[in-house]
Formats: C-alpha cells, structure tokens, sequence
C-alpha cells in the first residue's frame, strides 16, 4: 500500500468515526430523555416497592419443626430388630440414617468404616450358669440364656445373654457375694470377715460402678469367675416397700427374666489398635498383647440369681449389701448342708473381626468452615435398644434433617457442624474412637464443642446435664429459648431449675462436670480436649434412687415400654431434641463463642480448695507444698477475668476478625492446656488432669486424678508421697499453663 492509498483510508476512517459519535451521542440524549421520564412519572405515580423476604430465623424455625410424630415413627422403625454391633441389623440402621440425612439435604455424607474386633455370644452354645452335683455330675439348675416372651406381640430376644469381652471359659468352684464388686466390697471381706476369694467365683449386683471395673477387681482379687445380675433393689418397685408394683409389660420395672448385658472391655477402641485408627496399615497386636479381660463373666437375670444365692452358707451380709431377693443375702462361700453342691459357669463368646459403620455429615460453614461443632449418637444396641440409644439416634436424625432444610430456604451457619452416628459404642466405645483417632490432628485443632445424646429420655423429671464448665452458661442460655413440655413451666430452663439441686446458687440448675466413659463424649474430651456436654431428660433420683432407668440393656428395652412409659406423648423426646439442636446453633453460629471461662477457673478453685481442706494436715507432716499449686490457682483466676474484661471492653470487635478469631481460639484451646499427653497410668486414653474417668469406676469422673487418686493409694497404706510431690508439680504446671493461653500475647 502506499502514502496515496494509507491517506485515503485514514480520511474514510476518521469520517465513519465522526458518524458513530454523532450516533452514540444521540443515543444517549434519548436515554436520558427517557430516564428523566420515568423518573418523573415515578415521582407522580410511585409504585408499590417488591417486599423484601423477612430474615429466616433458624431458632424458632427448629423450635417449631421438631416433630413428635417424626421422632416416635423413627424410633419404631430403628427399633424393628437388633441392633448389636457387628450384625446385619446394625449395619442396615447404618445405611438407613445415611440415606435419611442425604434426602434431608445435610452435605458430604458418607460412610466411615473400620475392621474392628468384637465380642459375640455363641447362639448354638449359649452361655450359662449352673447349680451342679459335684459327685454324681447332675445338674441341679441352669440360668436361662434368653428373656422369655412376656406378652402376645413381643418378640423372643434373639441376642444370647453375654459380656462382651469375657473369655470363653468354663470354671466349677464355690461362690462368694460381693455386693457391688467395688474395691471397698472385696475389701471388706478379706479385711473383716477374713474371706479369702482367690479362685472363687463371685457374684455381684449391678450397680454404683460399671460392669467392666467390677471384672476388673475381681481380677485384683485373683477370681476366677464373675456372674452379674440386677437386684430388685435397682430395677424393681419392690425396692421401697410398694410389693404390688407391676413389672415389665405393665410397667417400666424390670421383671425377673430380664437380663442386663454389657461389656467388661475397660479400654476404649479396637484392641487390636491402641492409640491408632484401625486401617489397613495400622499395626495390629497378637491377641495375647491386647488388653482385654482375663477371666469369664456371665449376666444372669435376679429370677435366676434368686437359685444362686438363696441358699448359701457363710456370715449374713451388712445390711447395706442386702436387695431385696426373698433371702438373707449371705456370702459364702459354699451352701447350707450341701457340701456337695456347687457353681459352674460356662461362657462360649468368641472374637471376630468385622466392620463397623459409622455415619458422618456435614453443613459447611458459611465463615468459618474450619470450625467444627460435632453432634453425636451411637446407633448400635445390645438388643432393641429403644432408651438406649435409638430414642438419641432418632432425635439426631431430626436435628440433622432440621439443619438440612434450613440450608434449602439458605441459612448455613457461621461455623461447619458435623453429624456424627456412631457404631459398636456399647462394647467400648469403639466407632467413635476409631474415628477421632483417624482424624485426631484435625480435630484437636479445628473443634470448638462436642454435643452427645446417649439416652435422651429415660425419665420425665428433670434435665440430667454433665458437661466441661466452658458450655456451662450457653446451656442455659439455651435452656431459656426452649419452650417446657410440662405445662406449669414457662421454659425448659425453669424446668430444670425447679426440679435441680442447685449447682452453685439458690438461681442455676445442677450441670455435672463429670463427663465419664460411660459414652462417647469420652474419647473427645480426653483424648483431643474438646469442651463437651452430654445430656437427656431424667427420673426424680430422690424417688428412684437408681444408677439407670429398670430395663437398662435388656431385651424389654423396646418401643412398646418406650411409648407406653418413657414418654407417651414424645413430648419429652421431642423437648430434648429441641434443646440439641438450637445449642448446637448457638454454637456455631455466635460470631464470638459463647464460652465462659472464669466458670473454669470457679470450678478449679473449688476443687482444690476442697482438697487443701481434706489434706492440709497430712500434707504439711510430710512436707508436700501447697504454696505454688495455690499460687498457680491464683494465677489461673486472674487470667480468666482479665480475659473476659478485655473482651467485653472490645470497641467494634466484628470489624477486626483476626482479632474475634484470636478469642475464639483462645477461648476454644483452653481445654487442650488441660491435655497431658503422658497420661494417667493405666488409661492411656485420660489426658485431662482436672477431669477424668475414676479408676475405680469409668462411668464417674476423679477431679485432680493425679492428687485424688495418690493420696487413696496413699490411704491404703502405699508409700507413695514422692509420687503426690510429683502429682503437685505437674497440676501446679498445668494451671499455670493454662494461664498462659489466655494472656495477649501468650506470656504471664
């Protein structure tokens, strides 16, 4: 091209953009004509503006879409068949909830399953115990292996009364009672009635520890075999003189067939795996390094401890040791004019590796999705399990199918919750610490609060709440949104304060903070220090003076007793459920936690002021020091309320979140300063030193475990003061810790 033909194109150019201006200018003189037009027009003939949509509220959504009769047909469906870990029916309930919580809209659900090992009764050779002729052989009586059908549409238990755990094993010998099988009851008989038990086989009553620690000392006590029952006392209106009291199925009292199963596994977890998930590259022990019980146990009912006990030689028993079994409730060993009689138990359980099916869930937080307030329940039972713990299982189901609709209508709240069915819990809490074993790291840094449900009604009374004193204040806060299922309280908090002993003041409800293994709270609590709570709706302990409600692990245990005596109505089921579900949105939608942590430092301070006043004497003739443990308590109480000054004095604080997330991690974190990773001697799972599971019984808490529990062996005349010392400078350590976390900048 040339200079000629290059300036003829720029001429032609330039005019066709000289055209298009003028055309765009038009334009936009005609839209602004039109604009100030309807402008105008507006201003003359204003429209009716399109209603903005009001702001959902997720509290009282949930409040008003727990649904009874969503809660009673679940529970009848997921008590249609048993439910035992390592069984069909458990794994189907497994892919039942999954199925529920997907339709329900709840995220990234999914099946965690781990090859385990557990404990199963052999059904062609059922366990037993037997009353047998030591010459000739003959057998005089044997227990019955199952619980007979007590009315026309109640079916037949298919589960062989068993205790997990317990060896295979068949042992002849005398017999000795021994009441509950505390330390204090073996005890008792070697010290004041010079009753020797080695070798023996003991019974005891179920009751005031738990099924595995009464194994456990039988095994201190080189027994060698254990038979358990529940008395009358614990499970029977006959207990408090009322002998016309019905029983099971007109009522919720245990009849004399019924059997209490259970577990004497005392460790938590897969045996084969201690302190590892079990996965395909984890390192499984050989039998004989597990943990597991060494000697057989055999529940029986109190209709067939009545044959066992009722005619035995030896001393009359104190009174405190007597039930009330139609008998003099003697010890033994061995039986009236009948040197020839005695007691063979036979136990055919056998080990098997099988998966389990734990179901996980989510909805993902909408600020904070590295945040994680977990719900829990365990959806396997030892039979039916209606109580225990599919009345828990249900409502989590609910809770999980609330937060799932409120995602459709577009609520997803400040921080991840997580959903979790656990499975084979009753054997020894194995799904779930399986699971927080796998995702230890995780949730040791990312959990803000656990929330378990294990028996959301085993009573119409009261709430029964144990939780960390971090979550004290939001139950209650909670407790006040909800409305009460009985009619002369306005709140479900002023429920449970009227029918509470008073916790701290004539104005709180009664919180525990004894978590206990008794559930799987535990593995979170003492393993990662995540601050938890269990909680259900309970009896009036004054009026039933029990450990747990009557048909407590049998097969009466159903939807018949629960619908027609637990809660008629689901009122009470449908109450807790309500409570769970807005506690758990309290939690995890705050944009600062709800955490109160000068209730710890309250709580540390009451316990070890106690203790001083209990031990001070003692202390100073063996120059144990208390002046730095004081000291440190101190230090620990100024750090809360200095704490909770510069918070409240925060200006603007939801402008500066590196600042809100700097609280809440502060305040999230103080239960892991509580975390000492050497353990406790024995139970390697309890890491907390101000809260952990009794060695005597796993189902209470020790407070100060390293201090309380010295100072008993101590009381037993073990020489053990260097072992307290050292127990004092660890606590001292801890607190101070503790401190330490909740200064600015991480230094006192």
């Amino acid at each position: 091209m040339n200079a000629d033909d290059l300036l003829v194109k720029r001429k032609r150019g330039s005019k066709r953009f000289v055209i298009g201006a003028a055309v765009i200018g038009a334009l936009f003189f005609l839209v602004g004509i039109l604009i100030g037009f309807f402008s105008h027009e507006s201003e003359l003939h204003p429209s009716t503006p399109t209603p903005k949509p009001e702001r959902l509220d997720p509290t009282q959504f949930m409040i008003q879409n727990v649904d009874a009769q969503f809660l009673r047909n679940k529970l009848q469906n997921f008590t249609s068949q048993v439910r035992m870990a390592g069984t069909d029916g458990a794994a189907s309930l497994a892919e039942t909830i999954q199925s529920l919580w997907l339709s329900s809209g709840v995220e990234n659900v999914h099946i965690a399953s781990y090859e385990v090992l557990i404990s199963f009764p052999n059904q062609s050779e059922p366990n037993k115990v037997e009353l047998v002729n030591k010459t000739s052989g003959r057998m005089i009586f044997t227990s019955n292996p199952f619980e007979q059908e007590l009315r026309p549409a109640e079916r037949n238990s298919t589960v062989v009364s068993f205790t997990a755990y317990s060896p295979k094993g068949l042992v002849l010998g005398d017999i000795v009672y021994v009441n509950y099988g505390r330390v204090e009851d073996f005890e008792f008989l070697r010290n004041n009635l010079s009753i020797n038990v080695h070798g023996k086989i003991v019974i005891a009553r179920y009751g005031k520890i738990c099924g595995g620690n009464k194994v456990l000392n039988a095994e201190k006590f080189n027994v060698s075999a254990v038979i358990l029952y529940a008395d009358p006392a614990d499970v029977n209106q006959e207990f408090n003189g009322k002998n016309d009291e019905k029983t099971h199925p007109d009522s919720w009292w245990m009849p004399s067939v019924g059997i209490q199963r259970g577990t004497a596994y005392t460790q938590r977890g897969d045996p084969k795996t201690p302190g590892y998930p079990s996965t395909d590259y984890a390192y499984h022990l050989d039998k004989s390094n597990m943990l597991l019980p060494k000697i057989p146990c055999q529940p029986i009912s109190y209709g067939d401890a009545l044959h066992i006990l009722g005619n035995l030689s030896g001393p009359i028993s104190p009174a405190s040791w007597h039930g009330t079994l139609p008998i003099e409730y003697r010890i033994g060993p061995g039986y009236d004019n009948a040197t020839d009689i005695e007691v063979k138990v036979t136990v055919n359980n056998y080990l098997d590796n099988r998966p389990l099916y734990n179901v996980i869930g989510t909805i993902q937080g909408s600020e904070e999705p590295d945040r994680y307030v977990l719900l829990g329940s365990h959806h396997d039972s030892w039979v039916y399990g209606a109580v225990d713990a599919h009345s828990s299982s249900t409502a989590l189901t609910q809770v999980a199918e609330l937060f799932g609709q409120l995602l459709k209508r577009g609520y997803r709240p400040r921080r991840t919750l997580v959903f979790c069915s656990w499975d084979a819990s009753e054997p020894g809490l194995i799904g779930s610490t399986e699971w927080v074993e796998d995702n230890l790291k995780n949730i040791f840094e990312r959990a803000v609060a656990y929330l378990n449900v294990d028996m959301i009604v085993q009573g119409n009374f009261t709430l029964d709440v144990s939780s960390s004193p971090l979550l004290q204040d939001v139950l209650y806060t909670t407790a006040k949104q909800i409305p009460s299922p009985k009619k002369e309280y306005k709140t479900l908090y002023d429920l449970w304060q009227a029918n509470s002993m008073s916790n701290i003041n004539d104005r709180e409800p009664r919180v525990t903070y004894s978590l206990g293994a008794g559930s799987d709270q535990a593995i979170f609590y003492q393993l990662a220090g995540v601050s938890s709570a269990n909680f259900g709706f309970t009896f009036d302990p004054k009026k039933y003076p029990m450990t747990t409600y009557p048909l407590y692990h049998s097969s009466f245990d159903n939807f018949y007793t629960f619908e027609h005596y637990l809660d008629p109505e689901f009122k009470y089921t449908q109450s807790m459920t309500q409570f769970w579900a807005v506690l758990a949105n309290n939690l995890a939608d705050a944009k600062i936690l709800p955490l109160k942590v000068t209730r710890y430092s309250t709580a540390v301070k009451k316990f070890i002021y106690d203790l001083i006043r209990v031990y001070e004497e003692i202390w100073k003739k063996h120059n144990v020091h208390t002046d730095p443990l004081l000291s440190s308590v101190q230090n620990f109480t100024e750090a809360t309320l200095l704490f909770e000054n510069r918070l409240s004095s925060e200006k603007d604080l939801e402008k500066k979140p590196y600042r809100m997330r700097m609280y809440n991690d502060q305040m999230m974190k103080l239960e892991r300063a509580f975390l000492n990773f050497d353990s406790l001697s024995e139970r390697p799972y309890s890491k907390h030193i101000v809260f952990a599971p009794s060695a005597s019984d796993l189902n209470t808490d020790s407070f100060f475990p390293g201090l309380t529990e010295t100072m008993y062996d101590i009381e037993e005349e073990l020489d053990k003061w260097n072992q307290l010392k050292e127990q004092m400078s660890i606590t001292t350590y801890f607190l101070q810790s503790a401190a330490k976390t909740l200064s600015e900048n991480g230094m006192l």
